[in-house]
């Protein structure tokens, strides 16, 4: 199972993007709130590349990005493809649609997305994320 799908990264992929809009709708500071819900999550070190992420999703889209409320169970338009867009890069629209100029930006915070939460989920496992061995000299 890819981490982006698991139970617990989806509901707290959607609890950060719920608590972003909660903050930029009430100017607070949205890195400092994000933080703040994510952490009691376990998962505070997503807080900037979420900010990242949808502020990327809104200026890619032209639009504001449309959360459910803090006890909604069920996912709104925008949660799912913000999902969708996790899973799989090809769930994002094709570049000639709207700002297509954000189309590698938003592919690449996507992909941090999915490093972080990588990152976070082995935290929580108490698993170690390997580094890469360095090259060895010829």
């Amino acid at each position: 199972m890819r981490v982006a799908s698991a139970p617990s990264a989806v509901w707290t992929i959607i609890e950060g993007a719920r608590s972003w809009r909660i903050a930029r709708d009430t100017g607070e500071p949205v890195q400092v709130s994000l933080y703040r819900r994510l952490e009691s999550l376990g998962a505070g070190l997503l807080a900037p590349v979420l900010d990242s992420v949808m502020m990327l999703f809104e200026a890619r889209f032209g639009r504001r990005f449309q959360a459910g409320g803090p006890s909604d169970t069920a996912f709104t338009r925008d949660e799912l493809h913000l999902l969708d867009m996790l899973e799989d890069d090809d769930a994002a629209p094709p570049a000639d649609q709207l700002h297509p100029d954000l189309a590698s930006m938003m592919r690449i915070a996507l992909r941090s997305m999915r490093i972080m939460l990588l990152s976070v989920a082995g935290e929580a496992a108490n698993v170690v994320m390997p580094f890469p061995p360095s090259p060895r000299p010829a």
